[in-house]
């Protein structure tokens, strides 16, 4: 699978195939980048369904909530975009992820709106079945077929694929989803999730019940109501600059004494803006992590314009790892958990020179290391794009608000520098 992807990864050009006894010299057509040319598709399909046929079994054999240790590299939404996540292999794991002494942890959301979910998934699950152990691949919002009949990806299966083949390969890569993960941890501190915490009154134990959830779990809505808070929930945002004062109180006071549910559920109020789930406020996270002794909560969800977003007082970190989502203009992003910090990686796809070789910033100084560079090519585009490490390793003012960290780090990640809390893991 992972050949076939770099064919179709490349552009190649056209050939003169040898001609028969008549002299005849058919031409072979080119075939751009991001393209599968004249590949036999139901091929393409058949190697799919075997591929998620066996991977049914691997992710069945493993617990709702993976225990992971560092160095872990998380990467968040990539949503169908191809190019940045052939970017983020060149700069992270460019030897296989097998040599690499890190795991990689995705946490959902790898179909629907970009063109290429098929692809996506493709490799995701080929480095899995060569790496199952050190690629861990935790189920999004989009990984349940209603979201996807909804949106684009049982389209595009059947688009590439044919009604037939097209509808199987939906099936099987669903029966895959069905069995993934839920949440996972790092060094036993570090809680990560597609969307966010769960409401209190869903659990008593949160490992044991969440190694309880159903597999398969083909529908989280009904089969498991934990389950689905953890894909869906968002926290509370801060007021918007330029909003009311009347606006800014009322932020505050949801923030504070959020409660659409029972007393057991302080913090939380019903997510109107998803209508489903939950936000959940600074007070219900930071109860979270003291009656579970973890440090943070790393997560998914929400399109971030600089690839991440530091919350709730440093102790939540939103990442995203798909640029350009919906023709936008935001950056993508990953979090590297390692030797007692959390380190920024973005991809930085802004630039229109593509010079092909990626700065890494150190929060110090804001100067790039001439030492530290690779190249990074995006065959999509023909040319190169580049990635930017940013390093936060300065603890964060304890006075800072929530908002005023957020803020401060999406401003600052430009210059190549940003705070966030050392962990103590």
């Amino acid at each position: 699978m992972i050949n076939g992807l770099r064919y179709f990864e490349r552009a190649c050009r056209g050939s003169t195939a040898a001609g028969s006894s008549s002299g005849q010299q058919p031409q072979l057509e080119d075939k751009p980048a991001m393209n599968w040319g004249q590949v036999e598709m139901k091929g393409l399909a058949r190697c799919l369904l075997s591929l998620c046929e066996m991977l049914q079994t691997v992710f069945s054999e493993e617990p709702r909530m993976v225990k992971l240790r560092s160095p872990t590299y998380i990467l968040g939404d990539i949503h169908g975009n191809y190019h940045d996540l052939v970017c983020f292999e060149k700069v992270l794991w460019r030897l296989g992820t097998h040599l690499s002494p890190a795991n990689f942890l995705f946490l959902g959301d790898y179909v629907d709106r970009g063109q290429f979910g098929v692809e996506v998934v493709s490799y995701l699950f080929a480095q899995k079945a060569m790496s199952p152990k050190k690629f861990i691949l935790l189920r999004g919002n989009h990984e349940i077929r209603d979201i996807q009949e909804n949106f684009t990806f049982k389209r595009e299966c059947m688009a590439k694929f044919g009604d037939s083949y097209g509808l199987q390969v939906w099936e099987a890569v669903n029966r895959c989803f069905d069995r993934m993960p839920i949440a996972a941890t790092v060094d036993g501190k570090i809680f990560c999730v597609h969307g966010g915490i769960p409401r209190p009154s869903l659990y008593r134990s949160l490992e044991r019940d969440l190694n309880a959830v159903p597999c398969p779990l083909p529908s989280p809505v009904d089969q498991s109501p934990l389950a689905w808070e953890i894909m869906w929930s968002d926290p509370l945002h801060p007021p918007q600059a330029g909003a009311s004062a009347a606006g800014a109180a009322a932020a505050a006071t949801a923030d504070d004494d959020a409660s659409d549910f029972g007393s057991s559920d302080v913090g939380f109020a019903f997510n109107k803006r998803r209508g489903t789930a939950c936000c959940f406020s600074y007070q219900a996270l930071d109860s979270f992590l003291r009656a579970n002794k973890f440090s943070h909560v790393i997560r998914a969800h929400e399109v971030q314009q600089v690839g991440f977003q530091i919350q709730q007082k440093g102790k939540l970190l939103t990442v995203f790892s798909s640029s350009h989502y919906c023709n936008g203009n935001n950056e993508a992003a990953c979090v590297l958990a390692d030797h007692y910090k959390i380190r920024l990686i973005r991809l930085d796809t802004s630039s229109t020179h593509h010079s092909g070789t990626p700065a890494f910033y150190s929060s110090a100084s804001g100067r790039t290391s001439p030492s530290a560079t690779a190249t990074t090519s995006s065959p999509g585009s023909g040319g190169v794009r580049s990635g930017r490490i940013v390093d936060a390793v300065d603890s964060a003012s304890s006075s800072t608000s929530p908002g005023e960290g957020a803020a401060s780090a999406s401003a600052s990640a430009d210059d190549g520098e940003c705070n966030l809390p050392t962990i103590d893991l």
